[in-house]
């Protein structure tokens, strides 16, 4: 695949050029030669010049096989010209046309699917369809239609990649206004033959661009996603993502847009915190991210020292930090009291610092300030509130202060009366708001401490046992047959077939017991009334076999008998599951168990594999994991077994049969620490479809 043509063309036929500079044929024609691109040829029957240059009748007339055909034709028009490129030899296109995929209507989507035909059988690299195009800032190469991208823009190490094209452009032009500096921008559009990953493994190995910041609708290859995520994380490259279609009106939208199903965003969160990708909140968000990237590595973290002439300001400040997950650390005694001998009055010195309006007369105090709030280990920013005039009259103290660190100081202004040129040539960032400063430092420094830790896979030796066709899920007692084998813990059972096999094993178990209908028709027994709790005698199990027998006759679903099960006492119930994510693959997820999870909604998520280290930083991430740390006296449960029952868990899903769908141990009962975790309940579904 030539990325390399679509976005470094040596050469480049405009395929429908049009003599006017403001039509989509004749943009890139009039960019490119204001960009002084010297192998440009037009192509159009029509004229024998377009905007000066001499015009080829036809694409078999041009002198040379271009790297690149940018065709600005109709839909319909488009196949039969990127055939005659084939036929040529051009290894490259780009298509601006829509009504391919986008529509969802059938017409469409045929299109789309003959010209991904296409490419597959030619092996021309084709961009779009519905694409806007791109810009190449460091090499001056403008093959966009959009006019958002403008010879003589600087050049920088940040690229820009989005599945929008009205995104593309504004999102360039909010990140140019925060002083961001672009090597490439990348529209993909439909994504017939080029994926969103293939670009971004492209710009992952190019040595000019230190960061890339991603509009995303769907992704549609996660493996090659996650691939190229791991090399930009491998080269200390930033790759910020801001994933759109989070709510049900939000997918919607990303569906009649560019035919793209919006996925799971608990799996993109996985999948992004698997991957070491920074996820944006917003536009705004995105764009702060590259900013703060360009300020050379200086933010280790989110710890800040906040100095500010305004005590209002400064508890601001603190509060949007909260909020975003970032630390205002106390600052030691010492600092505070060398701050003190300083600063006026009874002020603040704690962190946040009030300096008082009086800071800017204290000859150099200021730099001095900067200076001791930087010096304690866990404060990684100092953020400096000095709005207007005050900033101008201390400017020279902050750059001394700047220039004697290597730590980032950020000056907010909400005057915005700075000049942002000059602080940037310091190496000082710059935001004219509290929340987006706050908002952005907090990101970043989650991006910069997060580690992309390896996984520790044990070696398992037990196999899935063959499942009958036409089977779409399997009974509980099957589930955790096969869960047993890969080393869950699972509780000890008997199943029954008569009201005297009830009654002898119940005695032989012992009391009280639970008794529950083995059918893989019924996937929540409770609710059916298929479930009974705290039998205790041989006549209760006897009754209460016959009484669920009855009902599941009623149902008309399958029976396989009732298991009898002693009912355990005590332990925290949770929930472990894996499901099959469309575009990233497995996804475990763990939570509070039984009701919990319907009611409490808190869970947390990973991508297979996971290990017992892995599986329990996922229980601790839990707002419920005080009720396993021995909340209000309770015995603290045994949170290292449940961690390896569900690394256990998650290596019998990857040993799975292709036409697995869903495994769930809901719940997984973590008893009283020594004890160990055992999975009480187990669904095991199938792919419905399946023969």
């Amino acid at each position: 695949m030539s990325i390399e043509a679509l976005l470094k063309p040596r050469s480049i036929a405009v395929i429908g050029a049009s003599d006017n500079p403001a039509r989509i044929g004749g943009v890139p024609v009039d960019l490119l030669i204001r960009a002084g691109f010297e192998r440009l040829y037009p192509v159009n029957p029509k004229n024998r010049t377009v905007q000066g240059l001499q015009a080829y009748p036809e694409i078999e007339a041009v002198p040379e096989v271009v790297d690149l055909a940018i065709i600005a034709l109709s839909a319909d028009a488009t196949l039969p010209m990127l055939e005659r490129c084939h036929t040529l030899g051009i290894p490259a296109a780009l298509v601006y046309a829509s009504d391919y995929a986008e529509t969802n209507e059938p017409i469409g989507m045929a299109r789309q699917e003959a010209l991904a035909a296409f490419g597959a059988r030619s092996g021309i690299t084709v961009a779009g369809p519905n694409c806007m195009g791109n810009a190449n800032f460091t090499d001056a190469i403008f093959t966009s239609f959009g006019q958002s991208f403008q010879p003589g823009e600087p050049a920088g190490g940040t690229a820009l990649l989005t599945q929008s094209g009205n995104m593309c452009a504004t999102v360039f032009r909010m990140a140019r206004r925060a002083g961001v500096r672009f090597g490439h921008v990348i529209n993909t559009g439909n994504e017939a033959c080029v994926d969103f990953s293939d670009y971004l493994d492209y710009l992952a190995g190019d040595p000019g661009t230190h960061s890339a910041v991603c509009y995303v609708e769907e992704l549609r290859d996660g493996p090659k996603f996650l691939d190229a995520a791991a090399r930009f994380r491998a080269a200390g490259k930033l790759l910020a993502v801001y994933k759109v279609g989070l709510s049900a009106k939000g997918a919607e939208a990303t569906r009649s847009h560019t035919a793209a199903l919006a996925g799971d965003s608990a799996a993109y969160d996985a999948a992004f915190a698997r991957a070491g990708v920074a996820r944006a909140g917003s536009l705004a968000e995105l764009s702060d991210l590259a900013y703060l990237h360009a300020l050379g590595g200086k933010i280790g973290g989110s710890n800040c020292a906040i100095i500010s002439i305004s005590g209002a300001a400064g508890a601001i400040l603190s509060d949007a930090l909260a909020l975003g997950g970032g630390e205002v650390p106390t600052l030691p005694e010492a600092i505070q009291q060398a701050l003190s001998a300083q600063i006026p009055g009874h002020s603040m010195v704690s962190n946040p610092i009030d300096t008082t309006g009086n800071i800017v007369n204290a000859n150099d105090f200021l730099s001095e300030c900067i200076r001791l709030a930087l010096l304690p280990d866990d404060i990684d920013v100092v953020l400096l509130y000095l709005p207007g005039n005050f900033l101008t009259q201390a400017l020279d103290q902050v750059e001394k202060a700047a220039a004697a660190t290597h730590k980032a100081l950020i000056v907010i202004d909400t005057f915005a009366l700075a000049d942002r040129e000059r602080l940037a040539a310091h190496g000082i960032g710059y935001f004219e708001d509290f929340d987006r400063a706050a908002r952005a430092i907090c990101a970043y420094g989650r991006w910069k401490q997060a580690g992309v830790a390896a996984v520790t896979r044990s070696q398992v030796a037990a196999q899935w046992p063959p499942i009958p066709a036409g089977r779409a899920a399997l009974s509980e007692t099957e589930g955790k047959q096969i869960l047993a084998g890969f080393g869950v813990p699972v509780v000890a059972d008997a199943l029954v077939h008569s009201p005297e096999a009830a009654r002898a094993e119940a005695d032989r178990i012992g009391y009280p017991l639970v008794a529950k209908l083995v059918s893989p028709d019924v996937a929540h027994k409770t609710e059916h009334g298929l479930i009974r709790l705290g039998l205790a005698s041989a006549d209760e199990a006897a009754e209460a076999f016959a009484a669920m027998m009855a009902k599941a006759r009623a149902m008309g679903v399958t029976i396989e008998g009732v298991t009898l099960e002693p009912m355990l006492a005590g332990g925290v119930e949770i929930l472990a599951g894996v499901t099959r994510d469309p575009v990233f693959g497995w996804m475990l997820t763990v939570g509070l168990g039984g009701v919990w999870t319907e009611l409490m909604k808190d869970a947390c998520h990973s991508l297979l594999p996971v290990d017992a280290a892995g599986a329990e930083a996922m229980l601790r991430s839990l707002k419920g994991f005080r009720l396993l740390d021995g909340y209000r006296g309770a015995p603290r449960a045994d949170v290292a077994a449940a961690a390896r029952a569900i690394a256990a868990l998650g290596e019998a899903v990857l040993a799975g049969p292709a036409d697995l769908r869903e495994v769930e141990v809901n719940p997984l009962l973590v008893l009283p620490e020594g004890r160990g975790a055992v999975a009480v309940d187990a669904l095991v579904l199938l792919k419905e479809d399946r023969p």
